[in-house]
């Protein structure tokens, strides 16, 4: 892998040219959320009819004070994730939080964790061999929850690893990360080196990111392009 690849000083010249846009708001289908967690029905309701990542950040924000708390937070970031196109999302979301015994428990234990200790004891906990692990979570909505979750102010900022981001790092910089199992030293390496790059290219490590994933969404003309 080169030192400095350039297609991510092309991709960060581009979204710098157009202003630093922020990731467009999305619909999101709040009745069929309401029906499939109607402890929730208030504060989603609550919520506008379009989802972007500060008013899903605004949602997690208290996501480490209980297991409410964190449910209710979870719930957001996977109406965001899956969108206004993908049906099945508040049924996977629920097949999460009912297969595992105490998930919510859990997801209130990662978050005073990454509040605590930081986005890779977070990770770890929610690992196949942690002690927070959810049946069902994987790594590409587990780190949108640590994401959306972590308080302002910390060194190392959580960020998504999903398919379209690894697969446009793989594409383009010869990074390799497989996003598909859970993996400390993956998710280690993909932090260091997002926030090597970011620190070069003088901007946020969760700008590059979505830097990344709106080159790729839009390249393959998805509900996020």
């Amino acid at each position: 892998m080169e030192a400095f690849p350039e297609a991510l000083l092309l991709i960060m010249r581009r979204w710098r040219s157009e202003g630093g846009p922020s990731q467009p708001a999305i619909m999101w289908p709040r009745e069929r959320w309401a029906a499939y967690f109607p402890g929730h029905v208030d504060a989603l309701w609550a919520l506008p009819d379009l989802l972007d990542r500060q008013i899903v950040r605004q949602a997690c924000e208290d996501a480490a004070a209980d297991a409410n708390a964190a449910e209710r937070a979870f719930i957001v970031v996977m109406a965001w994730g899956y969108g206004g196109t993908v049906g099945y999302g508040p049924w996977r979301t629920r097949r999460v939080l009912s297969h595992t015994p105490g998930a919510s428990n859990r997801l209130a234990a990662v978050a005073q964790t990454l509040s605590k200790a930081g986005a890779l004891s977070a990770y770890r906990r929610l690992t196949a061999d942690g002690d927070c692990t959810l049946r069902w979570l994987g790594p590409a909505f587990g780190t949108k929850y640590l994401y959306f979750c972590q308080p302002p102010g910390q060194e190392r900022t959580a960020l998504i690893l999903d398919s379209l981001v690894a697969s446009w790092l793989r594409r383009e910089t010869e990074f390799d990360l497989n996003p598909v199992p859970w993996s400390i030293p993956t998710y280690r390496k993909y932090l260091e080196q997002m926030h090597l790059w970011a620190s070069s290219l003088a901007c946020n490590a969760d700008e590059l990111e979505y830097a990344i994933f709106r080159e790729m969404a839009t390249q393959r003309n998805s509900q996020w392009a």
